[in-house]
């Protein structure tokens, strides 16, 4: 047992504990701890990174004058008008049946209105889609995002692959980041340098430090790792 090393070892864990314990504390940015505070953080650069809104409306706008016409099924009657509404303020016709909703229309107006509304919830006007829809925001997102897996699935089926790809095109890059980034401010990477760069190399210190501690405690304990040998028969 080598006493130096066991020492060093446990002071080190020791420090590595502590650390540990303040960032699980209430004392980073608003009461957060250190975990919710860099999830928080992470998220915004993420977001600040996600904006497709203006190439989703692009993509948009090449589909306007293709005409669909599908029948899909949600999940209950409710959620089928609901969705109702959403295609009938984007022009398109739509006839509710129990769960099952048949709708016809120009595509591209329906997706143009469905990244209008992944825009507004993505820049925090929530209060916009309520007062159209009238019916809470980020459901307003979940049921366009539903229909459209029913609505890209019925166009794969008659073979309209180009609507199809469109359609999941504005679900992954317009739907999903207004729904899912909904309520966090974004930053951008240039903005947050110096925070990011001290989050990173703490991270890697800190991981370091963890692993040298363990290593001079075992060393310390006299546990070492040795290059296995060969023996001669």
């Amino acid at each position: 047992m080598k006493s130096m090393k066991l020492v060093q070892g446990l002071i080190l864990l020791a420090v590595f504990a502590v650390i540990l314990f303040l960032i699980f504390m209430p004392i980073f940015g608003g009461g957060q701890n250190g975990l919710a505070f860099s999830d928080k953080f992470f998220n915004s650069l993420a977001k600040g990174s996600s904006n497709n809104i203006a190439s989703m409306r692009k993509l948009a706008q090449t589909m306007v004058g293709a005409q669909f016409v599908a029948e899909i099924k949600m999940t209950d009657p409710a959620q089928a008008k609901e969705t109702e509404t959403l295609y009938s303020q984007a022009g398109a016709q739509a006839e509710v049946a129990g769960p099952n909703l048949k709708i016809s229309g120009d595509l591209g107006k329906v997706l143009l209105q469905a990244v209008d509304d992944s825009d507004a919830l993505f820049n925090e006007q929530g209060g916009k889609l309520e007062a159209q829809y009238h019916y809470a925001p980020k459901k307003v997102l979940k049921n366009w995002w539903s229909s459209f897996s029913k609505l890209g699935a019925a166009m794969t089926k008659q073979k309209n692959f180009s609507l199809a790809k469109a359609i999941a095109e504005v679900q992954a890059r317009a739907l999903e980041p207004g729904y899912n980034f909904a309520g966090i401010a974004p930053y951008q990477v240039s903005d947050k340098a110096v925070l990011l760069g001290v989050m990173l190399v703490f991270y890697v210190f800190y991981t370091l430090f963890y692993g040298f501690g363990i290593y001079q405690l075992f060393a310390g304990l006299g546990l070492q790792m040795e290059k296995a040998t060969k023996e001669e028969v």
